[in-house]
């Protein structure tokens, strides 16, 4: 395999080698044609010293936006979980399903109005301001202000994410393969490791600071990552391939749906979704019937930010590679469902707020380490030209159509609830969700079904478990918005 991967880059490098001494121009032009080509194929041509130049500053840019997402959640989460907001998650995670497509959509027609560049960091200094327009908000404990801030973060920042990784990807486009994949395996390091700092951050402010000055922080680590993104548009005009559009302009959604193989992953995507939905508000509940006072709470969710990347940092550099290479695509896939299998039997068990913790960590940390590498490797066998409405589906809105059922049940169960005095306590809330753990099970064992008949499938496609794929790893990658966003200058 290796030597297959070096006789490739040896023949590019030669047809390269061709085209440049092929009617060569005069020695005044040739100066001037190269002066013009700086920004675009030197990139490419110069090898070491630009795309270790691309790799730093998107590894810059992308690690702070990760801080900041680790800030802005802990802060959120804090002020969210204080009192009573653990009753209005059902209908935040409603708000969030019917605010991310929508909000897609529309950053994708804003990049085709004004261009990528511009839209990329307009939306970056839109995100910077709305956050720190909600700080004096936060103050009055209004839920409606709450609960716009929690839709908001993962909203916006989904956006972020895509488009920022969108500029990687457009940047490494024509580079070789094995930089390509060196380099998005630090940028995704750096991301982490960005998550962890947040954390950390956090955890130190957290006696001395009420939980919104972190989202004002969030707000001015955007803020300098735009900086490094202007840096990056104004040293590298990356590619634009024109086949990707003239490729996906006759793709039709019910084209896709034709694919046995798609429809396997739209159904792994809802399973997983579904399960990691309950996951995580069994994990809040937990966090609520502790009853800490806000800056009680900030420790607690730093804490938990802060172990979640730092575990995702480690697998990812030690342990990634190596499951791919001796477990293959689909025997990485079932590692997350298996862990949550038995996670989610011993909170049926014995449903603690420790049990809950540590469930929510696994999926977390195994989620972002090593299930989302390979799962972006899943979609290899679908064809080119159907890969971006694929994708778009198969991450976009089966998720969101998961996540909606299990609001809508979240929803029911809370009604349910004696709230006839216009409060309740929250701790009694926590021993009366312990069926949520027979849904994660049920869910999770569908979930390995699914894995077992996508290796079954991938075999009558005739598609090798390590079919000359390199081990990328894209923890933060957005596929929906990022395909959607190709081709657009």
């Amino acid at each position: 395999m290796e030597s297959d991967r070096d006789l490739i880059v040896m023949a590019a490098l030669e047809r390269r080698k061709v085209r440049k001494s092929a009617g060569k121009p005069p020695m005044d032009r040739l100066t001037n044609s190269n002066n013009l080509r700086t920004n675009t194929i030197a990139p490419f041509e110069n090898g070491k010293g630009n795309h270790f130049r691309q790799t730093l500053l998107m590894s810059i840019s992308v690690g702070l936006l990760t801080v900041s997402l680790s800030l802005a959640k802990t802060g959120r989460d804090a002020l969210f979980f204080h009192d009573q907001g653990l009753l209005q998650l059902p209908m935040v995670y409603m708000g969030i399903g019917m605010s991310s497509l929508p909000a897609a959509f529309l950053f994708v027609r804003a990049m085709k109005k004004w261009g990528a560049r511009s839209a990329r960091v307009g939306i970056m200094i839109f995100a910077a301001v709305v956050l720190a327009g909600f700080v004096p908000l936060l103050n009055q404990a209004s839920y409606v202000v709450l609960m716009t801030t929690f839709v908001f973060i993962p909203t916006i920042f989904g956006l972020l994410f895509a488009s920022t990784w969108l500029l990687v990807s457009q940047l490494f486009e024509q580079a070789p393969t094995t930089v390509a994949a060196r380099s998005f395996s630090r940028i995704g390091a750096s991301s982490l490791a960005g998550g962890m700092v947040g954390g950390f951050i956090s955890k130190g402010l957290a006696p001395h600071l009420n939980p919104e000055w972190l989202i004002l922080l969030a707000a001015l680590g955007i803020l300098v990552a735009v900086g490094t993104v202007i840096k990056t548009h104004g040293e590298f005009c990356p590619l634009v391939s024109a086949n990707i559009t003239r490729l996906n302009k006759r793709v039709t959604i019910s084209g896709v749906f034709s694919n046995r193989y798609f429809r396997i992953l739209l159904l792994i995507s809802m399973a997983g979704s579904l399960a990691g939905l309950f996951i995580e508000f069994q994990f809040y509940a937990a966090a609520s019937s502790l009853a800490n006072d806000l800056r009680g709470n900030t420790n607690f969710f730093a804490n938990f930010y802060t172990l979640v990347y730092l575990s995702s940092l480690v697998v990812e550099l030690f342990v990634t590679p190596k499951i791919q290479e001796k477990l293959g695509l689909t025997g990485g896939l079932v590692i997350l469902p298996i862990a949550l299998l038995g996670g989610s039997a011993f909170t049926v068990v014995a449903a603690t707020t420790l049990s809950r913790s540590v469930l929510k960590v696994t999926e977390g940390g195994l989620k972002a380490s090593i299930h989302r590498p390979l799962w972006e490797q899943a979609f290899i066998p679908i064809q080119s030209t159907e890969r971006s409405v694929g994708k778009m589906l198969v991450d976009g809105i089966a998720p969101r159509i998961a996540e909606g059922i299990g609001a809508m049940i979240l929803f029911l169960w809370v009604m349910r609830l004696d709230v006839s005095n216009g409060n309740i306590e929250i701790a009694s809330v926590f021993p009366e969700s312990r069926w949520m753990a027979w849904i994660i099970l049920f869910a999770v064992i569908a979930w390995l079904f699914l894995v077992r008949r996508l290796h079954q499938e991938m075999q009558n496609l005739d598609v090798g478990q390590n079919n000359g794929i390199d081990c990328v790893r894209f923890p933060d990658q957005c596929p929906t918005t990022t395909e959607l966003g190709r081709g657009i200058a």
